[in-house]
């Protein structure tokens, strides 16, 4: 048997071993996290408390003794209650945001993915026996209803939209409109003042 050893030991080394790569994504917001990476999706919820982490493994394919390759490239959908992806120029944010991105991922190591928060948000929670067919806001210097919400929110199912959080520069106060199917409009929630950056606006209708 011991002939065979070698020849053997030739033939694993010429046919390879797979390996992974991880991509770990860090949600420093308090909401949650929605991502999309080959084909699965994932909710990252936050916390107000720690920063929750979720690990995923790709598979970075085979590698061979004399030829490893540097990283594949692995496409992902991300974005959270509060967060975008957002673009910078040496290493200064500007305000271009986006939700695709493509990650390198090198073979047994960790991309670490940090996602700080960039938005203030609102959230409803439709507890009400009716379907919310609209929930639009308008702001202190604009009287232009903008629309929020493309599919009726049914009971027990509800509905987020980040918002442009206020500044120190900048400060916005809204208002919101939400609408019922059977005609109820609630707009109980007028001139919301300074939701800054990570804070969210919960609007809960019915029980």
């Amino acid at each position: 048997m011991k002939k065979f050893a070698v020849p053997l030991l030739i033939l694993v080394v010429l046919v390879g071993c797979s390996t992974e790569g991880d991509i770990k994504i860090i949600n420093r917001t308090d909401h949650n996290l929605y991502l999309s990476l080959e084909g699965n999706d994932y909710i990252l919820e936050g916390s107000e408390t720690t920063d929750p982490t979720m690990t995923i493994s790709v598979d970075t394919g085979k590698q061979f003794l004399f030829y490893i390759e540097d990283y594949i490239e692995v496409d992902m959908h991300l974005e959270g209650e509060t967060f975008m992806m957002r673009d910078a120029i040496n290493g200064i944010p500007i305000d271009e945001y986006f939700t695709e991105t493509t990650l390198q991922v090198k073979p047994k190591e960790t991309l670490n993915v940090y996602c700080d928060p960039t938005h203030a948000g609102v959230k409803l929670i439709n507890n009400f026996s009716e379907n919310v067919i609209d929930l639009a806001y308008y702001t202190d210097d604009t009287d232009t209803l903008v629309s929020i919400i493309d599919l009726p929110v049914e009971p027990g199912d509800s509905t987020w939209s980040r918002l442009k959080a206020t500044t120190e520069y900048d400060s916005i106060t809204y208002s919101f409109i939400v609408e019922f199917e059977n005609g109820y409009i609630d707009s109980s929630y007028i001139n919301i003042d300074d939701l800054i950056i990570d804070e969210q606006l919960r609007m809960e209708f019915g029980l």
